[in-house]
């Protein structure tokens, strides 16, 4: 019972926190007039980014009772300063907080709606059953659309706990009316608590993960691991072709090939689909599918049901086909 009021604390203070994290980060990516300030407040909110976290990590341990640990020092050089800059820029760290803002921004907002269903389910129970007494009102409304009105009232009445809405004017006027202390309304408010109590742990745990992963650093050495593979892919990548079109004169099986399926083919070698080759050199699909076709046959490559021919031609380009 004591968990479940903290998880319920811990989403009920999550929203406001959320929204003013949420606040701060637009901010900073917000343009401003003058560029030099617009600098300096999205550096700033990339440094407050190791405040943010060690203000979540504090907040979701003293609530949830957990025993997340905060990791000090994301920077090591100051912030005037253009390795500070550098640092601060190319921080996984911070970049890792933003995400979770983003994140717990949306997540804030679902696990509020819960806790809401929760109360609002006890409080039907409690009316239905007639442990609490409300009292009788009238609210009236009016809806006006151009030169068409549209007006009702809303009604309650606390002696028979029956709520009544009527729209439309004294001559044409049509209502409804519900009993909450039926057993719909116990059952609906039954479902409503279930359902919440329910989602409410395992909403919490799920933000308590976000916090231990993106500011704790639990995810920090699997997402730079991914970031690296990436980046170095990319380096070898341009490497490789730079280096091809440097000494493809040199290769013999390049030397039928003509200077324009020279370039379609360098560019094959950078990845691009024919639309995107036929963009760069301004020219039709159909002009590069028939110079793709005749440097398949030049460089012999047949057709074959375990070879993608326009792989291997990449690849002979680059060498790399022995």
């Amino acid at each position: 019972m004591v968990q479940r009021l903290r998880e319920v604390v811990y989403l009920f203070i999550s929203l406001p926190v959320s929204i003013a994290l949420f606040t701060v980060v637009m901010i900073g990516f917000n343009s401003f007039t003058l560029i030099p300030l617009a600098v300096l407040v999205f550096l700033f909110v990339l440094t407050l980014m190791e405040r943010v976290a060690k203000f979540e990590i504090w907040r979701t341990n003293k609530i949830l009772a957990t025993d997340f640990p905060v990791v000090p020092n994301w920077f090591q050089n100051p912030f005037f300063s253009w390795d500070g800059v550098k640092e601060r820029v190319t921080s996984l760290r911070s970049w890792m907080a933003i995400a979770y803002v983003f994140i717990a921004f949306g997540w804030s907002i679902f696990s509020f709606v819960l806790v809401v269903f929760g109360v609002v389910g006890l409080f039907v129970i409690l009316a239905g059953t007639g442990v609490v007494i409300l009292s009788s009102f009238s609210r009236s409304f009016e809806v006006v659309d151009g030169g068409d009105t549209f007006s009702g009232s809303f009604q309650f009445f606390g002696s028979s706990g029956q709520l009544r809405l009527e729209i439309g004017d004294e001559i044409d006027r049509g209502y409804l009316t519900y009993n909450i202390e039926s057993w719909w309304s116990i059952l609906v408010g039954v479902i409503l608590i279930l359902l919440a109590l329910w989602l409410i742990p395992r909403n919490t745990r799920a933000m308590a993960q976000m916090v231990e992963g993106l500011l704790s650093g639990g995810f920090y050495g699997s997402i730079e691991a991914k970031v690296r593979s990436w980046i170095d892919r990319r380096k070898v990548s341009e490497r490789t072709v730079r280096e091809a079109m440097a000494d493809e004169v040199a290769r013999p099986e390049l030397a039928e090939l003509s200077k324009r399926e020279r370039e379609i083919l360098a560019l094959m070698a950078e990845g691009k689909s024919n639309a995107g080759i036929a963009k760069s050199l301004y020219i039709t699909e159909g002009s590069v599918e028939k110079h793709v076709s005749s440097i398949l046959s030049k460089l012999g490559l047949t057709v074959e049901a375990e070879n993608h021919r326009r792989v291997l031609a990449v690849l002979t380009y680059l060498g790399l086909n022995k």
